[in-house]
């Protein structure tokens, strides 16, 4: 089986929302994230970089539209397998269809521990959490994104790091 590889450049979108995923990535180098739009403002699902692999779950595995949209941060390189070569897969090795739902339950798993995130922690916490997790790209995420990721505004988040 063939692995097609994509590059794309900084602020290309990888994927748009409103369309259907039909592609299991893998980071061979850069960084993108997860994000959508409410109320005009834009918010941050999740970052990943190398060595990471990523798909818009809801549209992936349901065939429905993405709520929301995938766009590189940095020039990045991916490697991609279609849909159904990803179910060939599962059906023809065991040890891949593991591995698929391991995949599926670190997703699950992320997608929770985020949502209690905002609900149970204020900001400045949540920001503590983010370094936490991320601290190790802080130098590659614009400021703008980690607000977007926290759910606060630029200002606030000075003001958080100016404490620190």
């Amino acid at each position: 089986m063939n692995i097609p590889t994509k590059n794309y450049e900084k602020g290309e979108m990888i994927h748009e929302a409103g369309n259907i995923c039909r592609n299991l990535y893998f980071i061979k180098s850069g960084l993108v994230k997860h994000f959508n739009y409410y109320k005009g403002n834009q918010f941050v699902l999740r970052f990943f970089e190398e060595n990471q692999f990523f798909i818009a779950t809801d549209s992936f595995f349901y065939n429905r539209p993405a709520e929301y949209s995938t766009v590189a941060l940095e020039d990045t390189t991916l490697h991609y397998l279609l849909y159904e070569d990803f179910e060939r897969l599962c059906e023809n090795h065991h040890s891949f269809e593991s591995y698929a739902r391991k995949f599926a339950s670190i997703v699950a798993y992320t997608a929770i521990s985020n949502l209690k995130g905002l609900l149970y922690m204020d900001a400045t916490a949540r920001y503590a959490k983010f370094i936490k997790e991320y601290g190790h790209l802080q130098q590659r995420i614009s400021l703008g994104d980690t607000a977007g990721y926290l759910g606060i505004s630029q200002v606030s988040l000075s003001r958080i790091r100016s404490k620190k």
